[in-house]
C-alpha cells in the first residue's frame, strides 16, 4: 500500500510540518508491518520547497514534486493521504476522497474547510474540541490536543534515561529555518548577561539563511554551543535548565522534557496556543517576535535564574501536558482502524486479528 503526504519545507514555511510528517510516516510504516503489509510512502512538494530533501530520504521516503501549490496529484496512487499545508483546504482534498483514498489532515489554523477522514490539531486552546465544529464533515474523527502530537520517539526513549540537568544552562531553538533570524537576537541577549555565567546550547538547521551570523555571534560568547541538524534534541531539552524558544511543536518536545520556557512567537499563529499554555503555567511568554528585543530576553534570562523568581515561576510537571502512550503509535492505529472500517481503500483491506 502507497501513503502519500502533500507537504512543504522551506525557509520561509519552516521544517516543522514536514517533521512531524516523517515522524508518522515512521509509526505508520511499523503499525503496517505489524498487519504484515508493506507501506510505500511518497512525498509531495511544490518544486522549489525541497529543504528537507535529505530527511525524506534518510527515511525512505520517496520525493515526487509538483510545479504549483494546488496542483493536481491525480496521478500518484495512494490509499491514504496525508496533508499538512496551510495553502490547501477542501477543494484540493475533495479530489482525493473522491478518488477513494483516505483523507488525513494536519491543522492548527482553524480557518478553512476540509473534506477528510481524520484532522489532527495538537494545540492547545479554550475551545479546542469545538474549533473545526463547521469545518469538516460530520463523520470526520477529531484528535485534538498535545496528546497527539507528532513527537520524535526519542521524547518518549528520553524519559527512561537518567539525564542530569545543568542549573545554568539554556537551550535555545527556534526551529530550522528561523526566518526571524531571533536566535541571533537571543544570542545578543546572552552576551548582554555574562554576570550569571551561563552556558548554552544553540540549535539551528543547515538550511538557516542566517547560519554564518550565527556562528560568528557565538563565537563571541564563552560556553555557547551550536548545533547544526541536531540529532539528539531531547538529550539537549533534558540538559538545560531553561529553553528560549518559539511556539509549534518545540511546546510539546520540551513539555515531554518537562522543561521550562520561555517563548517568542516567530508566527502568527504560534500566538493562541502559546497564550493558552502560558495561561496554564507552561511557559513564559514574551510576545510577538516583532515586539521582543535583546534587551526584554536578557532581563527574562536574568529574571529566571535569580533565586526569587525561579522559585516562584517554577514550570513542573509538564510532561504531563504530553503523556506517554500518545502521539504518532495512537494516530497510527486511529488511521488504520479506518482503513478496516472502510470496504476497499484503493482495493485494500487490513484483516483484523
Amino acid at each position: 500500500m502507497r501513503l502519500a503526504i502533500r507537504v512543504d519545507a522551506s525557509p520561509t514555511i519552516g521544517a516543522g510540518h514536514a517533521m512531524r510528517c516523517i515522524t508518522l510516516a515512521k509509526a505508520l510504516r511499523h503499525a503496517f508491518k505489524a498487519n504484515n503489509i508493506e507501506l510505500e510512502v511518497t512525498a509531495v512538494s511544490t518544486q522549489g520547497a525541497n529543504m528537507l530533501e535529505a530527511a525524506f530520504k534518510s527515511a525512505d521516503i520517496s520525493i515526487t514534486y509538483v510545479p504549483q501549490i494546488e496542483s493536481n496529484v491525480g496521478h500518484i496512487n495512494a490509499g491514504v493521504w496525508v496533508v499538512d499545508h496551510y495553502k490547501l483546504d477542501a477543494k484540493f482534498e475533495s479530489e482525493l476522497v473522491d478518488d477513494g483514498a483516505i483523507v488525513v489532515v494536519i491543522d492548527d489554523l482553524a480557518n478553512r474547510k476540509h473534506n477528510c477522514h481524520l484532522l489532527i490539531d495538537v494545540n492547545l486552546s479554550e475551545n479546542s474540541e469545538q474549533r473545526y465544529t463547521s469545518l469538516v464533515p460530520k463523520d470526520c474523527s477529531q484528535l485534538i490536543g498535545p496528546k497527539y502530537a507528532l513527537l520524535r520517539e526519542e521524547f518518549y526513549q528520553v524519559r527512561q534515561k537518567n539525564i542530569i540537568r545543568k542549573p545554568k544552562h539554556v537551550l535555545f531553538c527556534f526551529g530550522g529555518s528561523d526566518p526571524t533570524n531571533t536566535t541571533f537576537t537571543a544570542l545578543q541577549a546572552l552576551a548582554k548577561v555574562k554576570e550569571l555565567s551561563l552556558t548554552a546550547d544553540v540549535v539551528i538547521g543547515a538550511g538557516n539563511t542566517y547560519k554564518q551570523a550565527v556562528i560568528e555571534q557565538a563565537r563571541l560568547i564563552d560556553g555557547v554551543t551550536i548545533h547544526i541538524n541536531s540529532d539528539n534534541m531531547a538529550e539537549l531539552m533534558c540538559k538545560a535548565s531553561l529553553m528560549i524558544s518559539a511556539g509549534g511543536s518545540m511546546h510539546w518536545e520540551r513539555c515531554a522534557c518537562d522543561l521550562p520556557g520561555v517563548i517568542i512567537a516567530i508566527a502568527d499563529n504560534q500566538r493562541e496556543a502559546t497564550e493558552y499554555l502560558a495561561s496554564l503555567g507552561g511557559c513564559d511568554y514574551l510576545g510577538h517576535v516583532g515586539s521582543v528585543s535583546s534587551d526584554d530576553i536578557a532581563t527574562s534570562l536574568r529574571n529566571h535564574f535569580s533565586t526569587t523568581a525561579k522559585d516562584i515561576d517554577a514550570q513542573t510537571d509538564l510532561n504531563k501536558i504530553v503523556p506517554l502512550g500518545g502521539g504518532a503509535p495512537l494516530i497510527s492505529k486511529e488511521i488504520i482502524s479506518l482503513i478496516d472500517n472502510r470496504d476497499n481503500v484503493r482495493g485494500l483491506s487490513i484483516e483484523k486479528h
